[in-house]
């Protein structure tokens, strides 16, 4: 498995980081996928092309077959359209996006590059949030779901509480977030770490 961030932000445009996935030897079966799609500025889109010409990608396919949205939120899902009229990607996701549309459901499996991927319902950041669990890896791309919680002065729900302590149960040696540098040291005690500073914020829903 091949996995490329995908990142470009500026002062005028906030945008997550995307994550390329191919497989390893470009084979048949592989399935070409980006997770999230960033920002709708038509820069992101320039400088994706840009970075997908690099790689090899497998001779006769697309360089995205799939898209996967942790989420629908601007600066994850917007980019989607120019996405479309470039790849005409499927599209997975919780929520009805895009115009070739795939329902995302909980345990649903799918073929992401050239690993066997598990999708994981996580609301809490959002309803319709998912993270991609990648076991043979023991990878995980986590979308908002899991992010740098270093004190309790946030708020956070029971659901996004249950969602940290779901995803703290899974064999993990890394995972990449939707903002910030991946983790890739001592998940297990990351997690933990971030579920004991929300705990102690938690608000009545």
């Amino acid at each position: 498995m091949r996995v490329i961030p995908l990142h470009r932000d500026s002062d005028s445009d906030y945008s997550c980081t995307c994550y390329w996935v191919l497989g390893d030897h470009n084979t048949g079966t592989d399935r070409n996928t980006l997770i999230d799609t960033g920002s709708s500025n038509l820069s992101n889109l320039a400088y994706f092309m840009k970075e997908m010409t690099i790689l090899s990608k497998g001779i006769g396919k697309m360089a995205v077959e799939q898209v996967i949205l942790t989420h629908e939120h601007f600066d994850h899902a917007g980019g989607l359209p120019g996405l479309e009229r470039q790849f005409a990607p499927k599209t997975f996701s919780w929520l009805p996006l895009g115009k070739q549309h795939m329902e995302a459901r909980d345990g649903m499996h799918l073929t992401v590059g050239d690993q066997d991927a598990i999708i994981v319902h996580t609301p809490g950041h959002s309803d319709d949030s998912i993270c991609i669990y990648l076991p043979a890896v023991r990878t995980l791309f986590s979308g908002d779901t899991i992010f740098r919680i270093t004190d309790s002065q946030g708020s956070y729900t029971h659901a996004y509480l249950e969602s940290l302590e779901r995803l703290a149960a899974l064999d993990l040696v890394a995972v990449y977030p939707g903002h910030g540098a991946p983790i890739l040291d001592n998940v297990s005690s990351f997690i933990h770490a971030c579920i004991d500073n929300a705990s102690r914020a938690l608000i009545q829903d």
